[in-house]
C-alpha cells in the first residue's frame, strides 16, 4: 500500500465527513484519544481504518493462531472477556443476550492517521481515498432516546450477591473481585451515532467506534489494558473512584478523599501486584517496574486512581504471548485471579462476552495498543439486542450501597445518551 500526506482545514469537519465514508464499509473502526495527555504512554493515537477481510475466532483457538494470521500486516479488532477460557482451563455458561465472538479482528484496505496538523493515508490509492471522504457529506448521529435499557438484576440482589463475596473474602479463598451487573436494550441502534455522542459528552483517553458487520461497539473508556512500542511493555490499572464536585474546590476534597482512602489504595495496590506478576511472566527478569503507583487523574464525571507499570518483553516472547499472558486485565478481575475468574462465573448472570475484554489495533512491526472495553456499549444488529456492564471492585471492607452508587456514576454518561436514568433503568 502506498502512503500520501494531506493537509485540511478542519479536522473536526474533516473527521466528520470520514465517519460517513467509514460507515459505508463492512469492517471499520476509529480509535481517539481526544487529546487527551496520559503520562508514561500518550493516549490512543487518532486513527481510523476499513476494510472487508475479517478474522473471527469462537472455537478456542485464538491465541495458537492468530500471530501467523498478523504477520507483517496492520489489523483492526477486539477480544472478548472469554478468552480467558483459552488461557486458563475455565468456561462460561451463563446466558450470552449479544453473542459477541470471542475475538474479532479486520485487515484494512486503508488507515487514516491525523498527525501533528496533517492527514496520513494508507491505501492502495490513498489519493482516490481521500477524495472519496472530503466528498461524503458530515455524519449527523441520530438522537437515542428512544432507546431503553433495564437492570438485569435487582437492587436486592446486588446486595446479597455483595453479601456472598465478603463471605468468600472471610473464608480466604479471594482477597477481591471486580463484581459486574449488566444494563440490556431489546433495541438495536446506530452504534455510531452512540460513539459521536460519547465523544461530545464524555471524552476519554482510549475511546473508540468498531464495525463489523452485525456487531458494533461504541467505548469511552478511559483505561489501557496494554501496549507495545518495541520491546517496551506498558498497562495502566485503574482501580479506585471517586465521583467530581460541582466546582474546583469540591473536586480537591474528592481528590485528597480518594488519595488517602486506604480501601481504594488497598484495591489498586493488589491489583497493580496481580499486573506485575502477569508482565513479569513474558519479560525480561527484573525489568517489571511500577513508573507510577496511585496516581489521580481528573475525568468528566469522576476521578480515577490509576498506575502504570511497565516492563521489557523477553527476545523468546512475542507480542500476542504479552497478550495471553496478561488478558483479562486484573483491574476486571481481582485476585487471586484465576479463583476470582471461577467465582465471576457463578456470580454474575450475564456471559460478559466483549465487555471487559479489549479493542485496539496491532501493526506490521507487532506493536500494538489496546483499551479495557468499560464505559462502552455493544450491539449486536442480527439479534436486535444492545447492552453494556459496569462494576466495581469489592474487598471485606467494601459498603454495598457505597458500590452501589459508584456503579451509579460510572452507568450516568452512558444512560445520558438514551435519555435514561439510573432510576427508570432498574427493575
Amino acid at each position: 500500500m502506498d502512503l500520501i500526506t494531506r493537509q485540511f482545514q478542519s479536522s473536526s469537519e474533516f473527521w466528520k465527513k470520514l465517519y460517513s465514508w467509514a460507515n459505508e464499509y463492512p469492517f471499520a473502526c476509529v480509535l481517539d484519544g481526544n487529546g487527551f495527555e496520559v503520562p508514561f504512554g500518550s493516549s490512543f493515537k487518532k486513527i481510523a481504518a476499513v476494510g472487508s477481510k475479517e478474522h473471527k475466532w469462537a472455537d478456542g483457538r485464538f491465541f495458537s493462531s492468530f500471530s501467523e494470521i498478523q504477520k507483517e500486516k496492520s489489523v483492526f479488532g477486539f477480544l472478548s472477556y472469554d478468552l480467558k477460557n483459552e488461557t486458563e482451563k475455565l468456561y462460561s455458561e451463563n446466558p450470552d443476550p449479544l453473542q459477541f465472538p470471542q475475538a474479532l479482528f479486520f485487515e484494512p484496505s486503508a488507515i487514516i492517521e491525523e498527525k501533528n496538523g496533517e492527514i496520513e493515508i494508507t491505501a492502495s490509492d490513498p489519493d482516490l481515498v481521500f477524495d472519496q471522504i472530503l466528498n461524503q457529506k458530515a455524519f449527523i448521529p441520530k438522537l437515542l432516546d428512544n432507546i431503553s435499557f433495564s437492570n438485569a438484576i435487582t437492587k436486592a440482589e446486588y446486595f446479597k450477591s455483595i453479601e456472598s463475596i465478603k463471605n468468600l473474602i472471610s473464608d480466604g479463598l479471594i482477597y477481591e473481585i471486580n463484581y459486574c451487573q449488566f444494563f440490556e436494550s431489546g433495541q438495536a441502534f446506530c452504534g455510531l451515532s452512540a460513539f459521536v455522542t460519547l465523544k461530545e459528552i464524555m471524552p476519554m483517553p482510549f475511546s473508540g467506534w468498531f464495525k463489523g458487520k452485525e456487531f458494533e461497539i461504541a467505548s469511552a473508556s478511559p483505561e489501557r489494558f496494554l501496549k507495545k512500542t518495541s520491546s517496551k511493555l506498558l498497562s495502566q490499572p485503574m482501580k479506585g473512584t471517586a465521583k467530581r464536585g460541582l466546582n474546583s474546590k469540591e473536586d480537591q476534597k474528592q481528590i485528597e478523599s480518594l488519595l488517602n482512602s486506604e480501601k481504594e489504595r488497598a484495591e489498586n495496590l493488589m491489583i497493580v501486584d496481580l499486573v506485575r506478576n502477569d508482565l513479569a511472566r513474558v519479560s525480561d527478569p527484573g525489568s517489571t517496574k511500577v513508573e507510577e503507583l496511585f496516581g489521580i487523574y481528573p475525568f468528566p464525571t469522576v476521578f480515577q486512581m490509576v498506575s502504570t507499570v511497565s516492563s521489557q518483553l523477553r527476545k523468546n516472547k512475542n507480542w500476542l504471548d504479552a497478550i495471553s499472558g496478561s488478558f483479562p486485565m486484573g483491574s476486571m478481575t481481582g485476585a487471586p485471579k484465576i479463583e476470582v475468574m471461577k467465582q465471576i462465573e457463578s456470580l454474575e448472570i450475564r456471559k460478559r462476552g466483549a465487555f471487559s475484554g479489549a479493542m485496539g489495533h496491532v501493526n506490521a512491526n507487532e506493536d500494538f495498543d489496546f483499551n479495557v472495553l468499560i464505559r462502552s456499549v455493544f450491539i449486536n444488529h442480527k439479534v436486535q439486542k444492545a447492552g453494556f456492564g459496569v462494576g466495581s471492585a469489592i474487598t471485606i471492607d467494601s459498603d454495598a450501597d457505597e458500590e452501589w452508587q459508584e456503579c451509579k456514576n460510572k452507568a450516568g454518561g452512558l444512560l445520558k445518551i438514551f435519555n435514561n436514568t439510573w432510576e427508570t433503568a432498574q427493575r
